[in-house]
Parts: structure tokens; sequence; C-alpha cells
């Protein structure tokens, strides 16, 4: 088998597919796409419902604070609606991500010092919204709790009941006032050098791993598959033997699109022991869909056009070529039969993370990819016909 592998890695040298195909092609686009397209990705937007039934002081400064924050400028549409139920029938229906609901008496009972509860409702299908929404009440709760403290103190002074009311109504209940000190998007963005670096290593895995199967197809015909059969090696080495150069050519090649991008525009895909697990489980599941195709087409003419089908099909649908966002709803549920939407979903979650990412946090999508390649592979080994195996 390393005979085979030493072999069919000379040739993938010497003829320069396994530099082309492997290194120059994919770092070049993703670099082009990158400078053309590069930034802040644009899906953090989102609609937050405002419900206030309180119609006091506090839930407009919380309005005027959000409205004024550089933070969420044309990333957060605030939307009044006339009470809780509308909130959740808008949030049901996905006209809003979130809702952020005061209940009467909100304002009186805060200046009182007795707190106060706002409701947040959310939904699974708008995290950014739940995101902004739960980092604004924090701070409502922050503020809360510190004009409740105030008042609380000046009671203990023994300053007299209407003097503490004058005093939260000159000073605020002595209390900060509300702004969003951090910015609540920070952890999602995402820079879309990465999307399109880590779609062209997505994409070019499935050719390079594909020209060492489609060279099991070349050997047959031009007769020197027969000739490697008939020394004294197992019916499998062939096979094993390209595989693992493919295989290895092509964890080389989204590696060096890993590198690439993030040497190029200084952008970070996450934690690195994650990525690299997400990486090589997509060129597993890639290896595997192409050996399938290997096994069930005649000719290597028919191999490259089903590969390059497969490919694009896959880039495309999977989040490759075109973000996932992007996308209309029933094509991102197509995406999960992909291994590259499941690639791009980890990949993506694992940048907008940063260093709070793990491989734990893609543990999902990399036990998918590998039972992608479970799947395929062994459907692939049980129809390897046509003189391959048999």
């Amino acid at each position: 088998m390393l005979t085979v592998s030493a072999l069919e890695l000379r040739t993938r040298l010497r003829d320069g597919t396994a530099i082309v195909i492997a290194v120059i092609v994919p770092v070049t686009l993703a670099t082009l796409f990158g400078l053309a397209l590069g930034g802040d990705d644009p899906p953090l937007r989102a609609t937050v419902g405002f419900v206030d039934l309180d119609r006091g002081e506090f839930p407009a400064s919380v309005r005027r604070e959000v409205l004024a924050s550089e933070e969420l400028k044309g990333a957060v549409t605030l939307r009044d609606l006339p009470g809780e139920e509308q909130a959740r029938r808008a949030l049901d229906a996905g006209e809003i991500g979130s809702a952020i609901v005061f209940p009467a008496g909100f304002s009186q009972s805060v200046g009182a010092g007795r707190g106060g509860d706002v409701a947040v409702l959310t939904s699974p299908e708008s995290p950014l919204a739940g995101v902004v929404a739960g980092a604004v009440v924090d701070r409502i709760s922050a503020v809360v709790d510190a004009r409740t403290l105030a008042v609380h103190a000046v009671l203990l002074a023994g300053v007299p009941g209407e003097r503490v009311k004058e005093l939260v109504e000159r000073n605020g209940a002595a209390g900060p006032a509300l702004t969003l000190a951090e910015d609540p998007l920070s952890g999602g963005k995402v820079d879309l050098s990465v999307y399109y670096g880590s779609g062209m290593a997505a994409l070019f895995a499935f050719f390079v791993v594909g020209a060492s199967f489609r060279g099991l197809l070349t050997e047959r015909k031009l007769g020197t598959l027969d000739r490697i059969r008939a020394g004294p090696v197992a019916a499998w080495v062939p096979v094993a033997g390209k595989g693992v150069v493919g295989f290895g050519l092509g964890v080389v090649s989204v590696c060096v699109c890993w590198a690439s991008s993030t040497l190029i525009f200084g952008t970070t895909w996450g934690d690195p022991v994650a990525v690299f697990a997400v990486l090589v489980a997509h060129v597993l599941a890639a290896a595997a869909i192409t050996m399938l195709v290997a096994s069930r087409v005649r000719t290597d003419a028919q191999a490259d056009g089903v590969i390059m089908v497969v490919s694009f099909v896959a880039a495309f649908f999977g989040g490759s070529l075109v973000p996932l966002y992007d996308l209309p709803e029933p094509l991102r549920a197509v995406a999960l039969l992909t291994p590259n939407g499941w690639t791009s979903t980890a990949l993506t979650e694992l940048a907008g993370a940063g260093a709070a990412g793990s491989v734990g946090a893609v543990a999902g999508p990399i036990g998918v990819l590998c039972a992608i390649a479970l799947a395929a592979g062994g459907t692939a080994v049980a129809g390897f016909r046509k003189g391959l195996l048999l």
C-alpha cells in the first residue's frame, strides 16, 4: 500500500495537479472573494418587539438608549406591540425575533425601591435577536438593582418618605443611566473572508480527493490496474493506497486555505483544535463520497463530470459559495443534507465564538460528517465492482 501511495503522490506532484488543485486555485479564489467581499457579515440584523404596559419614564429611557446605541445602529429594529399576547403571536409568525415586555407599574415599583421584573420572549429561529434582548435586559436588571439599593440606602439614613420620592425624581434614584457598555453583537460577528476561505477549502476538498479515485478508473482503462493486481497484493491495496494520498492532500489543502485566510486577512477561524477536527471530518466525508462516485461510474470522464456536479451542488446548497443566511428557509434545511452545510455551520459557530469555542461545541457537526463518511464509504466498498476490487 505504501508503494502504491508513494507512486500516486509522485505522479500527482510531477504533473502538477496536486499543487494546482490543492493549493493554488483554492487559495487564489478564497483571497479574491475575501478582498472583494470581506468584512463583517451582514446577517447581524434583528427585530425586537417592545411592549410598554408601564407607560413610564423607565421604558422610555430604555427605548432612547437602544435607539441611540452605536453598536446596534443598522442591526436592531424596535417594533412596538400593544401587549404580550400580540408579541407572542408575532414571535410565532416570525415577524420578530424576540420581545421585551415591561409590566404595568414597573417604573413606579423601581422608583419606590421594590425592583421589578421585565419579561423576555425569544425564539430559537432568531438567536441574534435573543442575544440583543438578553443584553438589554441584563443591563436593565443592573440599573434596577442599583436604583433599588440607592433607595434602600436613603431610607436607612432616615430620610422621610416624601424626601425619598423627591430625590428619586430629581436624581433618577441615584442610580446609573442605562447604557450598553459592550457590544452585545461582538460574539456573533464573522468576517466574510472566513466564509469564503472555508467555503473554497470545503469545495476543493472534493476535487483533491476525487482526483485520486478517478485515477483508479484511468489505470483500469490503461490496464495498469490489472498489472498491479497480478502481483502478490490484496484487492483493496490500490484503492487504499490512492485513498490515503487523496485524503492526505485534502487535509493539506484545507489547512493551507485556513492558514492563508488567517495570515492574509488577519481573521480567526476559532479554536485551532476544533477547526482542525472539523476540516479533517469534512475531508473524510468528501473522500467517502468521491469513492462512492468512482464505484458507480464506468469511465474516468464520467467520474470527472459526476464529481464536479456533486461538488458544486454540495457547495452551493451547503453554504460554501453562498452564505447560508442568504438562502431561502427551505434551502437552509437542504443544506443539512450536505457535508458542506455541516462544515459551514460548525466553522461559522467557531469563528463567531472566538476563543470561547471548543471541540465540544461542534461535536454534533463532526459526528454527522463522520456518519456521512461511514455511510458513503461503506456503500462504496460494498459496491466496488467493474474491475476495481473484483
